[in-house]
């Protein structure tokens, strides 16, 4: 596509350097008026010179914008979001993964790094080529079984009254482009033994998004 975009530029650069620079009249005498035997005669009027260099400009000026277009469609153009726009997407995405209180949210499947970071993408998204990415930084679930430290210690569903059952919690930080979003999940009271078995359990999630690196 770059190459094709190269050809065509020559030929625009040619083609207005003809139409600004070179005098047709003077090309006639040199290049035509020989084949005639009274070329004064056979002369283009000066609207036909005119015409010319219009012409030319006029192909210039299309080639040119074809090669615009090419380069953008090569990605020659593409710039990535500027750091208060992907700020307003990491918000957007936080905003959207959050739940209501007594609501609850399964942990996004996908495979990624993180619990969440599948949901959180596809809300950063915008027309660039380049979109910001979630990238797990930290998290308490890190091993991979979903649950941190406390609640493995204290995770036989002996919790007493009303003391919340905090069986699974745990907290991933995301940096996005020097922006860190935190998301704290804990699941939702009263949910059966074998979800938390098999890790099917609703949470309650919240987020805090701070404009700086997480530490």
């Amino acid at each position: 596509m770059i190459g094709a975009a190269v050809f065509a530029g020559a030929f625009a650069v040619a083609f207005l350097a003809f139409a600004l620079f070179v005098d047709p009249r003077k090309l006639w005498w040199r290049f035509r008026a020989r084949h005639f035997d009274n070329p004064e005669a056979h002369e283009p009027s000066a609207a036909s010179f005119m015409w010319r260099r219009v012409t030319l400009a006029a192909l210039g000026v299309f080639l040119g914008w074809q090669v615009i277009g090419m380069l953008r469609l090569a990605g020659v153009f593409e710039t990535g979001p500027d750091h208060a726009e992907v700020l307003d997407r990491v918000e957007y995405a936080a905003l959207n993964l959050e739940t209501e209180d007594g609501e609850g949210r399964h942990k996004w499947p996908g495979g990624g790094e993180g619990a969440w970071d599948e949901f959180i993408n596809p809300r950063l998204k915008g027309p660039e080529r380049e979109d910001p990415v979630a990238s797990l930084v930290d998290g308490e679930d890190a091993g991979g079984d979903g649950h941190s430290e406390a609640s493995r210690e204290g995770g036989t569903g002996s919790q007493s009254g009303s003391e919340p059952d905090t069986r699974g919690s745990f907290v991933e930080r995301y940096d996005i482009d020097g922006i860190c979003l935190t998301v704290t999940a804990t699941p939702l009271p009263g949910q059966s033994e074998m979800d938390h078995a098999i890790d099917n359990l609703r949470y309650s999630v919240r987020t805090d998004v701070v404009d700086s690196p997480c530490e």
